[in-house]
C-alpha cells in the first residue's frame, strides 16, 4: 500500500513538474521579442527604428498563439511531409496544452529557439505573425505557398526556404525582418557600394550575393497597405508586387535571383528608404525590373522623405554590339544579341527628398556582373574574353507615360535611355546624370525607338547605330 501510494505521489509530482516546466518554457518563449510581440521600445533589439515606420502604428487584435513543440526533429532530418499541419505538434500558449486545430490566417506562430538544429516541412502554410527561432530550418514546400497576413521575423540562426511563393497579404502594415549576417561582410559590401565586375573564373560558391534565398517566388498583394523589409533578403526567382507598397527599409537590400523579373503592378509601389537597394543577384534575364503602367519605384514616400540616396539597379547587355562567332543558340538563345534592355520603366520614377536635401532615386547598374548574359548563353572562350572587356553600362526603356522626378541616372552608355518620343524629357523634373555615364550631354544619352510596342515595352530589339555602339 505504501509502495503504491509512494508511486502515485511520485507520478503526480512528475506530471506537476512537467506542467510547470512546460509553463515556464512557454513563458520564456513568449517573453522574447517576436513577430507578434516585437517590443519596439527595446532599442537593443530595434536600433534601426526612426519612428516614421508604418508598421509601428499598426494595431493588432489579440489572437491565438501557437508554439511549435517538441521542437521538431532535432537531428535536422526531414520528418512527415505534413507535420506542420498536425495540431498535436503545436502548444497553445494560452493553455500550455496541445492545439486543437492547426494554424490559420488568424493565428500567430512561433518556432522557438533551440540548442540543436531542427527542421519543419510540409505542404503549404498560412498564419498571421510568424517568428522563426535560432536553429530552425523551415521549408513549407510540396508545390505550395506560404501566406503571411502579419509580420515575419527570421531571427539570426534561423533558415527559411519556401519552394513556391512567399506571399504577403492582408490589410495591415507589417514588417519582414531578416537581419544582415553576423559576420558583417555583406553589410559592409552594401554600405560601401562594392561592385563585382565579370570574372569567368569565379565559382558560384565565391559569389557574395548568390546564396541565402528565402523563397523561390515572392508576391505582395496588399491594396493600400505596406510591408517593410528590414535587413537583407533574396528570392530565387521572380518578384511580383501586385498591390500596395513594398518598402525596402533604411540601409536594407532586397534582391531577386535567377532568370527572373521584378514586376510592379498598376496599383503597386516599391519604395526604397535611405541607403536601400533593390536589384538582381546576377546579370540575368531580358528585363531585370519592369514597372507596368501606373506602377512606381520611389525613393522614400511623401510623408517619409529621404536624406540619403536610394538605388534601383539593373543588369547590362551587349550594348557595344559585340560579335560572338562561336556562340551557339541554346534553350533561351538570343540573349547575347544587341538591343536588349536591363530595365523597363513605364510608370513613375520619383524621389522624395527631405527639405534641404539633394538625395535622389538613383537608377544605374546593379553592381553585380556574375551570371554573364544569363540563362541561354553558351559560355565559350570567345564570349568570356569579350564579356570581360565589356564595361557595365546599362540600357533602359522609359515608356510614354513614365513620370521622372528627383532621379539621377548612372552607368549609361550613349543612347542608354530609350524613349518612344524624345520630347518626353521636357516633362522630367530635377533629373541629373552621374559621372559614370559615357557622356555629359543628356542628348547623347537618349535615343528614340519607333518600333512596335507590346504591353508598354518594345517588342523588337534595337538596331545598331554607330554612335551608340562605341565608347
Amino acid at each position: 500500500m505504501k509502495n503504491t501510494l509512494l508511486a502515485l505521489i511520485t507520478i503526480s509530482s512528475f506530471f506537476s513538474f512537467a506542467l510547470q516546466a512546460s509553463a515556464l518554457d512557454v513563458k520564456s518563449i513568449t517573453a522574447k521579442p517576436t513577430a507578434d510581440n516585437p517590443q519596439y521600445d527595446n532599442r537593443t533589439v530595434w536600433p534601426m527604428l526612426v519612428g516614421d515606420e508604418y508598421f509601428l502604428k499598426q494595431k493588432w487584435s489579440k489572437a491565438r498563439l501557437l508554439i511549435w513543440s517538441p521542437p521538431g526533429s532535432e537531428d535536422g532530418k526531414k520528418k512527415s511531409s505534413r507535420e506542420q499541419n498536425i495540431p498535436a505538434n503545436w502548444i497553445d500558449a494560452a493553455t500550455g496544452k496541445p492545439a486543437v486545430t492547426a494554424p490559420d490566417m488568424k493565428t500567430d506562430v512561433i518556432f522557438p529557439d533551440s540548442e540543436k538544429k531542427y527542421s519543419v516541412r510540409g505542404k503549404g502554410f498560412v498564419c498571421r505573425h510568424l517568428t522563426l527561432g535560432r536553429n530552425i530550418d523551415f521549408q513549407p514546400g510540396g508545390g505550395h505557398n506560404l501566406a503571411v497576413f502579419g509580420n515575419l521575423w527570421i531571427r539570426p540562426g534561423a533558415k527559411m526556404y519556401v519552394y513556391r511563393a512567399l506571399c504577403f497579404v492582408g490589410n495591415s502594415d507589417t514588417f519582414f525582418r531578416q537581419d544582415w549576417p553576423k559576420d558583417g561582410k555583406l553589410k559592409k559590401l552594401h554600405d560601401e557600394g562594392t561592385t563585382f565586375p565579370y570574372d569567368p573564373k569565379q565559382t558560384r560558391g565565391k559569389r557574395p550575393w548568390w546564396a541565402g534565398n528565402v523563397c523561390r517566388y515572392f508576391r505582395h498583394d496588399k491594396p493600400g497597405k505596406t510591408t517593410e523589409v528590414i535587413g537583407f533578403a533574396k528570392t530565387g526567382d521572380e518578384v511580383r508586387i501586385q498591390a500596395g507598397t513594398f518598402i525596402i527599409g533604411r540601409d536594407s537590400r532586397f534582391l531577386c535571383g535567377g532568370a527572373s523579373t521584378a514586376a510592379i503592378g498598376k496599383a503597386a509601389i516599391i519604395a526604397l528608404m535611405d541607403g536601400a537597394m533593390h536589384g538582381h543577384a546576377s546579370n540575368q534575364s531580358r528585363f531585370d525590373c519592369t514597372v507596368a503602367e501606373g506602377g512606381a519605384i520611389t525613393a522614400g514616400t511623401p510623408d517619409r522623405p529621404i536624406k540619403r540616396d536610394a538605388r534601383i539597379g539593373v543588369g547590362y547587355r551587349n550594348w557595344m554590339n559585340m560579335e560572338f562567332p562561336d556562340q551557339k543558340v541554346v534553350a533561351r538563345g538570343g540573349t547575347t544579341r544587341y538591343g536588349l534592355f536591363g530595365g523597363s520603366f513605364s510608370g513613375k520614377l520619383i524621389g522624395y527628398p527631405a527639405p534641404n536635401s539633394d538625395a535622389k532615386l538613383v537608377v544605374g547598374w546593379q553592381g553585380i556582373s556574375y551570371g554573364g548574359f544569363g540563362r541561354g548563353t553558351n559560355m565559350t572562350a570567345n564570349f568570356k574574353e569579350a564579356f570581360t572587356k565589356l564595361p557595365p553600362k546599362i540600357t533602359i526603356w522609359l515608356g510614354k507615360n513614365a513620370e521622372v522626378e528627383n532621379v539621377r541616372f548612372e552607368d549609361l552608355h550613349r543612347g542608354g535611355i530609350v524613349l518612344p518620343d524624345r520630347s518626353i524629357v521636357k516633362q522630367w523634373k530635377n533629373v541629373t546624370f552621374g559621372k559614370s555615364c559615357l557622356s555629359k550631354d543628356p542628348k547623347e544619352l537618349i535615343r528614340e525607338y519607333k518600333g512596335k510596342v507590346l504591353r508598354g515595352q518594345p517588342s523588337e530589339p534595337l538596331k545598331p547605330e554607330k554612335k551608340y555602339t562605341s565608347m
